[in-house]
């Protein structure tokens, strides 16, 4: 499996990986049900907050994406243009979309870290180790900075899998008349 970052040209072929990863997450069907939707929502998400400034790493074929924030770089922030179509994206649920997005931010780790916004594998790939190969170049980055990842586990399954990799639990949270989620943390490993 090679993993390589994604270019911006990219967009399409990863907004389309990730809603197919995501379209049973809880958290995602909570807020925008339907991978349609889902597809453009994360258009919009690399379009304007994480290609500006973050990373994303994917495979030549598309099988799986990490959408990766560096320190100091994870709150969102999207021009007017960003504004307008999260909009048209979520139509009459974004008062929805604008709660979760403020629950995420209150709850947020506050020290400097690499952010997973996303991770997802595409469902007839998911199973074989892609999650941990796409995730790792986030995790070498933060060892190699001594700096902790964090992210926002949505399933049991995913906290499993993150725990394998180091990361430690920092709670469950519930989203107000939504799914529960669990903040996780990994320390940064001395080489």
């Amino acid at each position: 499996m090679s993993v390589r970052e994604a270019e911006v040209a990219e967009l399409a072929q990863v907004s389309a990986t990730l809603a197919d990863a995501l379209a049973a997450d809880p958290i995602y069907g909570w807020l925008l049900p339907g991978e349609r939707r889902l597809r453009r929502l994360f258009a919009v998400e690399l379009e304007y907050y994480v290609f500006p400034s973050g990373r994303v790493f994917t495979t030549d074929d598309f099988r799986g994406a990490n959408l990766e924030l560096p320190p100091g770089g994870w709150e969102m922030a999207v021009p007017l243009s960003g504004a307008v179509s999260l909009l048209r994206v979520f139509g009459r649920r974004l008062s929805r979309a604008s709660r979760l997005q403020k629950f995420f931010e209150r709850n947020h780790l506050q020290e400097p870290h690499y952010y997973v916004r996303t991770l997802g594998v595409a469902t007839r790939y998911q199973g074989r180790g892609l999650g941990t190969a796409l995730l790792r170049r986030t995790l070498d980055r933060c060892d190699q900075e001594g700096v902790p990842a964090y992210l926002e586990a949505s399933t049991e399954r995913s906290a499993a899998l993150y725990e394998r990799l180091g990361f430690v639990h920092l709670g469950e949270l519930r989203v107000p008349d939504g799914p529960r989620f669990w903040p996780m943390r990994r320390p940064p490993v001395a080489a």
